[in-house]
């Protein structure tokens, strides 16, 4: 069984009030987010992509997907891009993960795999604290058709009217002292995971 990772990194910076391409370059801990997620994310898969703009992305080693519409089209536009390629082929599973996203668990990928394999399900996420946590999913590679016609034809930009489309199943998530699944949209928030790596 082939389960491939796909970060998605072509949001925009403008909320971390920076002039930097991608917020995948911002710095927590002194290194990019985008390397953050990769270090969590690529131990748990066969093969990994970052899903954005080859321009904003430049110095990445891993294959980029850029999106086929418009620069920051939404996480569908990367998981439609990213099928319509020839790199998932012969992938059963592709697991997604923001790129800021500092704190996504080793064992994220296990528990995510076990329950859409289990559950014969089209795609399954994560649930934290009652919030579906839809950019921290796994997805069968059979959902292709049905994501070119919510991208191309219904033009969603995020998940929620496929999901309700599919057998959607999630996972919920314990709760624990840090949110693992923490996204850092803004300075404030940067502060914060700042501050959490300080503990």
């Amino acid at each position: 069984m082939q389960v491939d990772g796909l970060i998605l990194a072509g949001g925009k910076s403008s909320r971390m009030g920076s002039n930097i391409a991608s917020k995948a370059f911002v710095k927590l801990d002194n290194k990019p987010l985008i390397e953050h997620a990769i270090t969590s994310i690529k131990p748990q898969v066969n093969n990994l992509y970052v899903s954005g703009s080859k321009t904003n992305l430049l110095g990445i080693e891993y294959p980029i997907i850029e999106d086929l519409a418009a620069k920051y089209s939404g996480p569908l536009a990367g998981l439609y891009s990213a099928l319509a390629s020839t790199f998932f082929d012969n992938t059963d599973y592709i697991v997604l993960a923001p790129c800021d996203g500092p704190f996504v668990p080793k064992n994220l990928v296990e528990k995510l795999l076990d329950r859409i394999v289990k559950s014969d399900a089209d795609v399954c996420f994560v649930k934290y604290d009652g919030i579906l946590q839809t950019t921290f999913s796994i997805w069968n590679t059979r959902v292709k058709q049905a994501c070119e016609k919510a991208f191309l034809v219904n033009r969603d930009g995020g998940f929620k009217r496929l999901a309700s489309e599919l057998d959607a199943t999630h996972i919920s998530w314990q709760i624990s002292e840090i949110n693992p699944f923490f996204n850092i949209n803004s300075k404030r928030d940067l502060n914060i995971a700042e501050a959490i790596l300080c503990l």
